[in-house]
């Protein structure tokens, strides 16, 4: 069934556990996510992204995710990623998402802050969940120069972020990045502790993909009670089209669909494995 993202990341947090959140762009992806969720029995987040509306609507995806719920016993959550429009943000809250991420990080602080507490406000009335974002993700390479880690979350600014927006869940920057790391990521523990200690809400990790896992379960025991993966499914999903591409020449697109969905399943299992039970 259908929950607010705080339901399932406050007791996530209070257990030390983490949700991962999947991004889903069609009919397949979706199918995908909530297979490896109910073979396993855990909570899961469905994430559309506001950059994914060019391959389905709000209203698709969320019509697709409601029906797909009343076959599913367990937690989820219909979540709105990385969106920086208000727009966006009223339509999704229309079509039934549970919880939106307003992206304010490109933002000055005090500007940030302001707008989301407008997304906070415009929530409340809906009876759903905001995450927001402080900070600045390094580029899709892994990198960690200083001036990269300039744009890390600052603790006190957290402290101050989350007392005046009264988000449900903060997405922070420790060295986590978006897309493919060239290189091996590093995240700043210290950073994170000082964080978690500062706020009294979940925090979440984007940028999952390509993080070492003795890293990430690292980072649940400080805090991270979400974490995001997008990458690496899809590219499970587009190498095993690409291989059976490879090994049979010309392969109907149901059955392409059908094995790219089967892989993108054991990727989205593995994370919650370690996310969830470890």
């Amino acid at each position: 069934m259908l929950m607010k993202l705080s339901f399932v990341l406050d007791k996530a947090k209070a257990e030390k556990r983490c949700i991962p959140a999947i991004n889903v762009y069609n009919l397949e992806t979706v199918q995908a996510v909530l297979t490896a969720a109910k073979n396993l029995q855990t909570p899961i987040i469905v994430s559309f992204g506001e950059s994914y509306l060019k391959h389905a609507s709000l209203k698709q995806i969320a019509a697709i995710v409601r029906q797909s719920a009343f076959n599913h016993d367990g937690s989820m959550v219909l979540h709105l990623d990385h969106a920086k429009r208000m727009d966006t943000i009223k339509n999704a809250i229309d079509c039934g998402f549970t919880s939106v991420m307003y992206d304010g990080s490109h933002l000055p602080f005090r500007q940030n802050i302001e707008h989301t507490r407008k997304v906070v406000e415009l929530a409340g009335k809906n009876n759903i969940s905001v995450e927001a974002e402080l900070g600045y993700l390094n580029p899709e390479d892994g990198s960690s120069d200083e001036s990269i880690a300039n744009g890390y979350t600052r603790v006190e600014e957290a402290e101050i972020f989350v007392k005046e927006t009264k988000v449900d869940a903060l997405a922070v920057a420790i060295g986590n990045a978006h897309g493919i790391y060239k290189g091996t990521p590093c995240l700043d523990f210290q950073r994170l502790y000082e964080i978690s200690n500062a706020v009294d809400i979940p925090l979440v990790l984007h940028g999952s993909s390509g993080i070492p896992e003795d890293q990430l379960k690292k980072a649940i025991s400080l805090g991270i009670a979400k974490m995001n993966v997008n990458t690496e499914v899809a590219l499970a999903g587009s190498e095993a089209i690409k291989r059976m591409l490879a090994q049979q020449g010309i392969v109907r697109l149901e059955r392409l669909m059908e094995n790219a969905q089967a892989e993108m399943v054991k990727v989205i299992k593995k994370y919650i494995k370690f996310a969830y039970f470890e």
